[in-house]
């Protein structure tokens, strides 16, 4: 599969940061965890870069620099503003969900023959917020 937006190369980098940086939630890997939520709908979006939106891309791009910022600041002690990025980095993971998910929603809702989306789309409905 050719990727045919630069942009799009950002979800298959972020997506990999995701798995790999400490700092991502104090949670990570707890059932229903923001971090574990965005891993599933980003594994779907490798499947397929070019269904991720613009927005996706940007929301993942500034989660990355909040995670690099926090990082950052948890490696200096007494830092009051590890508390501040950690607020941040929380509504960072809240937007990359809302705006990553319709894409990998709508992926999913295509189908397709490759066996690694239809595991990944699996893995997003299981994620997926119950109906209201």
């Amino acid at each position: 599969m050719t990727i045919t937006h630069s942009g799009r190369r950002a979800v298959l980098f972020l997506s990999g940061l995701l798995a790999a940086t400490p700092a991502i939630a104090q949670d990570d890997g707890a059932a229903g965890s923001p971090a574990l939520e965005l891993q599933r709908i980003v594994a779907a979006l490798q499947v397929n870069p070019n269904a991720a939106s613009q927005a996706c891309v940007d929301a993942l791009t500034e989660l990355h620099k909040t995670q690099a910022t926090l990082d950052a600041e948890q490696t200096r002690t007494n830092d009051p503003d590890v508390d501040v990025a950690r607020d941040v980095l929380e509504t960072d993971f809240e937007t990359a969900i809302h705006d990553c998910q319709p894409d990998a929603a709508a992926l999913c809702a295509k189908g397709g023959t490759d066996p690694k989306l239809a595991k990944a789309c699996l893995m997003v409905d299981q994620a997926a917020p119950p109906p209201k």
